[in-house]
């Protein structure tokens, strides 16, 4: 094996498994690195990106922060609700819902119409939820009731989650927290939080055409369309900002 290491790679046989990996030290020298220890040294020097997770969202010396679901008991006093992070999207999802018609009459929220595909990548529930307030202003109880939500154990002028700071998820918002049913709902109990029902259907701020809105089912996670006046599940998010 030594002899092979000043071999020019094009010399090398082709093999599926190695038991060390060629390398050059800090002065140029041909090295040999062990599988064991490939693992290690790459978790000192490179950056890894988490693919995902479940999380305690807190508020701490009037500071957002985030906590490990095996400390909610410590810390739910100052919850405001569970974090999902995924490909790079922060969702924090409310402690309560309540049943809101999408708007009073089927009319468009004042945002683009979008087909399934568009649906599943729609992530501006915020955007979404301003436009339509906007537009529809009182006549639009589901995006109104986040907006205007913030968790009972803060005050409404909290900076980071009070009453302003949340909104209408967006189609590709409710189907991350739909995928993650389990974890949230287990998350949510520990901080007293009211699960997510998996026999109902939530509202997307995800618009399809003027007389019908995108929602979630969450038994078993079809994306659908139905008119707006119907009265379903509405539950509010967040994140850090």
């Amino acid at each position: 094996m030594a002899a092979n290491l000043d071999k020019a790679e094009n010399q090398l046989s082709q093999v599926s498994d190695f038991a060390y990996l060629r390398a050059v030290d800090g002065s140029g020298n041909s090295v040999q690195i062990s599988k064991a220890n490939i693992a290690s040294i790459l978790g000192k020097h490179a950056e890894i990106q988490r693919t995902g997770g479940v999380l305690i969202a807190t508020v701490e010396s009037d500071y957002p922060r985030f906590r490990q679901v095996d400390q909610a008991a410590s810390y739910a006093s100052v919850a405001v609700g569970v974090a999902i992070f995924e490909g790079g999207h922060l969702i924090v999802v409310a402690k309560d819902e309540q049943s809101k018609k999408w708007a009073e009459s089927n009319v468009s929220g004042g945002n683009t119409a979008v087909g399934r595909e568009g649906a599943f990548a729609d992530f501006a529930g915020r955007a979404n939820t301003d436009t339509i307030i906007t537009t529809l202003g009182a006549n639009a109880p589901a995006a109104q009731y986040c907006r205007g939500y913030y968790p009972s154990n803060f005050a409404a002028d909290n900076a980071f989650y009070g009453a302003g700071r949340w909104w209408l998820p967006s189609a590709g918002e409710l189907f991350t927290i739909w995928s993650h049913l389990l974890e949230v709902n287990r998350a949510m109990a520990a901080i007293g939080g009211t699960a997510l029902d998996r026999s109902t259907w939530y509202w997307s701020s995800s618009e399809h055409s003027a007389p019908a809105a995108w929602l979630v089912g969450f038994g078993y996670g079809p994306l659908y369309i139905t008119g707006k006046t119907y009265e379903l599940r509405v539950r509010p998010v967040s994140a850090f900002y």
